[in-house]
């Protein structure tokens, strides 16, 4: 496979640029994981855990937002990560 058509590539090429595109990503070791999702304009994205999603064994209604972020902010580091925002929403 060339460089230029790699996965990567093609999320960011101009024409893909004002969709948002979704993965599904799966931690193995801790049986957890979610929809990573890229915004428009590939200058955010959100994580939203929806797979055996782990919980504050204390308040299990909650998710231990603090794991997640341990897990995923390191790999967003050095992909120019400038801050993030965490929020629990409860319907």
């Amino acid at each position: 496979m060339r460089p230029e058509s790699t996965a990567g590539s093609r999320l960011d090429a101009p024409g893909n640029l004002p969709y948002s595109v979704a993965v599904d990503v799966y931690h193995p070791e801790a049986w957890t994981g979610g929809m990573l999702l890229f915004m428009p304009g590939r200058t955010e994205v959100a994580f939203v855990p929806t797979i055996d999603r782990r919980r504050i064994p204390a308040a299990p209604e909650f998710t231990d937002l603090a794991w997640y972020l341990h897990a995923l902010v390191p790999a967003f580091v050095g992909t120019g990560l400038e801050g993030y925002e965490a929020v629990e929403i409860k319907h």
